[in-house]
This record gives C-alpha cells, structure tokens and sequence, in this order.
C-alpha cells in the first residue's frame, strides 16, 4: 500500500471568515523618496544614492468601504501595524500602530532616525499587517488570539553592491573552540579589512562571529532592543580598534564604503569627521563610549 503524501505543502490559515481580508493591502503603494515611482514588486535593489536618500512612504490605499465590507463592526478590534526590520543588526522596530476603529491613515512615513541601520547596512525590510488588536471572540473563522493576521505584506530593499560593514556569523561551541576563544564568548570580530573601500557583492570588510544562543532568542523576539544595540556597540568597537583597518590612513573618505557609513552613524544630527574619528581612536574608552550614545545604548538598557 502506497503512503499518500501531499505534493505541495500549503500554510493552514484556518480563519475562513476573515478571507476577504488578505486582500485589503494588494493595492498598497510604497515610494522610497518624493517624486520616485512607486515600488514594483515585493523586492527592490537600489543603489548607493537611493539607499542614502531615502525616505520611505507607504499609502495603504484602505477606504472606508473596502474596511467596513470585510469588518464590519469588527473593524475596531484589528490594526494596521507598520514595523521595519533591519536582519544584519537584529532589530525589528515599531514604526506605527493604527486602529482599524478610527478612519484608516492615507499615507504612513518611516522616520529618518529608525533608517539607520537600513542605511548602514544596505537591507531592510518594511512590513504592513492587519493584526487582531486584543484577544476577542469574533465567531468561527475568524481569529482570537492577540496578534493574529489576517493581511500582510513585507518589502525587502536592498543594495545592488552589499556595502555592509560586516557581516554577523552565529558562533557555536564548536566554532569557538576552533578559534581558540572562551566558550562563553558573546561577540568576536575577524578578517577585518580596510573600511575605506566600496565592496563588491557578497563581500564585507569583517565577519562578526556572535553567540548561537543569543541569536536565536533574538530571532525568537527574546531579547530587548539592548540586546542588539549591544552587538552592534562591541562589533563597531571592535573594527574601529582593529590594526589595519585602513582610518589612520585615510586621508579622505571614500563614498559608499563602509567606513562612510559609519561615520553617518556615529552621530544622530550630523555625520562625524574624519580627524574626530581618529582621535577617538586614540582613546578606547571614549571611543566606546560614542558608540553606545550612537546606539542609544543606555535608553535601551533603561528598559531591560
């Protein structure tokens, strides 16, 4: 007796009442700047200069009619939630919150201080859901539980050339003994290269090797904000300290390259130049000390 297998998997969605719901986004338009066309697609590559000026606008394009034909007086007890992910620095944040109870927003815009990290490391992804707003019996087919989606949609923009900073490896126990580092190490940074060049693809100017375990609970939504403000805080120390990571050299920064990135980074009005940055270098301790202010380090810390 042959065993009966399914030939394409399919993602139970048990919530038959909701689904003319997923729908409510397909008409949803994202501009990454002022006057560009709109976003084609779920997956965009950019380049440098559009990656730098970006300002992203999302026009959820959700009327009245369309929200009170697939609600009805249920509309009140979903949102439109709007969050920005950024995978390389393990951040997922908030950037709005909007009850479907109150006329929905026509367009929804992505601070300049929550791109940073997008910026820095050239990929981030902008998600927009209609979620359950509370745990609520809304009768079969239909979710309870808190959180829940009925719609979603995630654009994933991203450099042509990665011009990443770095790259983040987990570090396992075994990884660690090879390389002859504590077991409990947290954060351990290598092949570091000159930061005042553009890289190619796939390529990056260090590998941060960070705990497995303290990876996976960030990918499980565990860890506080601290946690990934953090990494970044020993990562970035850790370049900028290294030998040969080519800023005593540097006579002028080189566009594109990481090391401009980071500089862009160090402050929240302005970007730093290039002789404060070396001076910095001379001494550690405020070196990691602008760091974490770049961070906001201890507003995060605040929260643990």
């Amino acid at each position: 007796m042959n065993a009966w297998v399914r030939s394409q998997p399919k993602t139970l969605r048990p919530y038959f009442g909701a689904q003319a719901a997923e729908g409510l986004l397909d008409e949803m338009e994202l501009f990454l700047k002022f006057g560009d066309a709109p976003v084609q697609g779920n997956r965009l590559i950019v380049d440098d200069s559009q990656m730098a000026d970006m300002a992203p606008r999302l026009y959820p394009k959700l009327s009245e009619e369309r929200i009170n034909a697939v609600f009805g007086g249920r509309r009140s007890a979903f949102d439109l939630v709007v969050t920005l992910r950024t995978p390389q620095m393990l951040r997922r944040e908030l950037v709005e919150r909007f009850s479907l109870g109150e006329e929905a927003p026509e367009c929804i815009e992505v601070p300049q201080h929550m791109l940073k990290d997008a910026k820095l490391t050239g990929l981030f992804e902008l998600g927009v859901s209609i979620c359950l707003s509370k745990e609520v019996d809304l009768g079969p087919g239909w979710p309870n539980h808190l959180g829940s989606w009925v719609a979603k949609e995630v654009y994933t923009i991203g450099l042509d050339r990665r011009q990443s900073a770095f790259r983040i490896l987990p570090l396992t126990e075994e990884l660690a003994k090879s390389l002859h580092l504590p077991k409990g190490t947290f954060v351990y940074v290598d092949d570091i290269e000159d930061l005042n060049t553009v890289y190619d693809e796939g390529t990056s100017c260090a590998t941060a090797y960070v705990s497995e375990k303290v990876l996976l609970s960030s990918a499980a939504g565990k860890s506080a904000a601290a946690v990934a403000a953090l990494i970044w805080s020993e990562i970035a120390s850790a370049i900028l300290l290294a030998d040969g990571n080519g800023v005593s050299e540097a006579e002028e920064v080189t566009g594109g390259s990481p090391l401009e990135a980071i500089l862009e980074n160090l402050r929240a009005d302005h970007p730093m130049s290039l002789s404060e940055l070396k001076n910095l270098i001379k001494d550690p301790v405020r070196l990691r000390a602008a760091v974490h202010d770049s961070r906001g380090l201890v507003k995060d810390l605040e929260k643990v």
